[in-house]
């Protein structure tokens, strides 16, 4: 039977944020075990992640496992070379003490830029392979979100990433993976390999695959799989906007058993994602004027305001006010709000104690320029510690938020929390005692995440310009580093060196 190491180490970094990534940070659970080393990799067999369905296929073929070690950190700003020395040795360490392997699976990201390294995915792989020889079968999965460089496809055998956002799909892009791994090892090489890149950037809340265009062109993927004769696998990644580095923008991956079916394959994707470049526009209604439109909505299912540039999933704080400042000047009656990051309102709120008022600002405190909303708010409800997830994102993971509660001004709610994350699911708010579909206007912080759980429960989704360090608008980014002439977003202006 094969013998397979598998490992992960993920992060999406926004290189804009001013918050450095550290070890320490890889070692909270705001929505899933990180951590987890050995064994405790498998401990949990409804594991939402990748390497949870690389192993749960592993298992079903027979193959012998060897779980060295998996950490993920929530997205912000460049990863330390404290954490990534530290996570990268001990991933090294461990394949390289793990005996007979007939491969190597990896749990990765692909956009991740750490100290030192623009492209960190390229750097893990560089460095397992260095210690495998350049036979071994390594291969990596991917978020839809990756930004793959030159060095990534270099190093490994094969790269296979997501096709859904909202990521709904993590578990069955593992045993994609496992099977590109068997693959490789019924072929006895490498598989030819085709790159395309796109010339214009996907501002990520037009990514959305529960949406168009990206739901027909990732439809049409499947089909370019299933009918090209000798593709074994063929990956869109629409990438990481907020990484000013080279590698930044979509790119195409088809692996076949030769360069004619790889390449022909990859040719077909990229002439139809580029056929839709007009639609990966901006679009976006300020505060005031969304909430105006959300209550003009008809009265029944609620009213989706996503706040899409204060996602803790991009690399945003998750406390910025636009929101929460326009539903309280509009006097909004019936409004509900997750996830507001202040660990200084969560504790004066559990220190107070459910049912007291207390007076206190609220958010706007980690952006520059930004201002907390000040006023009495209501402790409604208190809660602290693990709690299950249930949409379909995560469901079968547990998530942490450390101290959380439901704080009340007039007739807006606000689950305030210690930890920080995009609101992806609807636990979040029960969490705190809230049932969202009860209540008219549900703000979301999230860019498009949210939609597999929420979606289906809403009169209608609008999507917010309210100001977060996970800024939709590309063109208005401080970008120095892109690759020359490469459109900052469908049918803008291209990118001209700037320093």
């Amino acid at each position: 039977m094969p013998r397979i190491a598998i490992a992960g180490f993920a992060h999406e970094t926004n290189t804009f944020s001013p918050t450095p990534t550290d070890f320490a940070d890889f070692l909270l659970s705001t929505t899933t075990r990180s951590g987890l080393r050995g064994a405790e990799i498998l401990d949990n067999p409804d594991f939402a992640m990748p390497i949870g369905g690389f192993a749960a296929a592993a298992r079903e073929a027979g193959d012998e496992l060897v779980p060295i070690c998996w950490y993920a950190a929530e997205p912000a700003g460049i990863v330390t070379a404290n954490a990534f020395e530290r996570i990268v040795s001990e991933i090294v360490h461990g394949v390289a003490t793990a005996g007979r392997l007939d491969g190597v699976y990896l749990d990765l990201h692909g956009a991740m830029v750490a100290a030192g390294h623009d492209d960190g995915e390229a750097e893990i792989l560089r460095r397992v392979r260095a210690v495998v020889g350049p036979d071994m079968p390594l291969v990596a999965s991917l978020d839809l979100h990756a930004n793959v460089g030159d060095g990534m496809v270099r190093e490994a055998t094969a790269l296979v990433a997501y096709r859904t956002y909202p990521h709904v799909d993590m578990r069955e892009t593992g045993a994609r993976a496992h099977a590109m791994l068997r693959w490789c090892l019924a072929h006895g090489r490498r598989p030819a390999v085709a790159v395309r890149r796109l010339d214009f950037i996907m501002p990520p809340h037009r990514q959305s695959t529960m949406t168009e265009p990206a739901r027909s062109i990732y439809a049409q993927l499947d089909a370019i799989e299933a009918g090209t004769p000798g593709l074994a696998s063929l990956s869109f990644n629409m990438g990481f906007h907020l990484a000013d580095i080279p590698m930044n923008g979509p790119s195409i991956l088809a692996y076949g058993a030769d360069e004619a079916s790889a390449g022909a394959a990859a040719d077909a994707l990229a002439s139809l994602a580029a056929s839709h470049e007009k639609a990966f526009g901006i679009g976006l209604l300020p505060p005031a004027e969304a909430v105006r439109l959300a209550l003009q909505q008809p009265a029944g299912k609620p009213v989706i305001l996503a706040d899409v540039q204060d996602n803790a999933g991009g690399g945003a704080t998750s406390d910025t006010t636009g929101v929460l400042r326009a539903l309280v000047d509009a006097r909004v009656d019936d409004a509900v709000l997750a996830i507001m990051h202040d660990p200084e309102a969560a504790r004066a709120a559990h220190a107070a104690g459910e049912g007291a008022t207390i007076e206190i600002a609220l958010g706007g405190k980690l952006v520059p320029g930004h201002v907390p909303v000040r006023g009495r708010f209501v402790v409604e409800k208190l809660a602290q510690g693990p709690f299950a997830f249930t949409g379909p994102m995560l469901r079968g993971n547990t998530g942490d938020l450390g101290k959380v509660a439901c704080l009340r001004i007039d007739g807006v709610r606000v689950v305030v929390a210690e930890g920080r994350t995009q609101c992806l699911d609807q636990a979040y708010f029960r969490h705190a005692g809230i049932e969202p579909a009860a209540h008219r206007i549900v703000v979301v912080k999230s860019t498009n995440h949210y939609r597999a759980d929420f979606a289906a429960m809403a009169e209608r989704i609008i999507e917010v310009e309210a100001p977060g360090l996970s800024s939709m608008n590309t063109g208005q980014l401080p970008f120095t580093r892109l690759r020359e002439g490469i459109r900052l977003f469908g049918g803008g202006p291209a990118f001209r060196g700037r320093g």
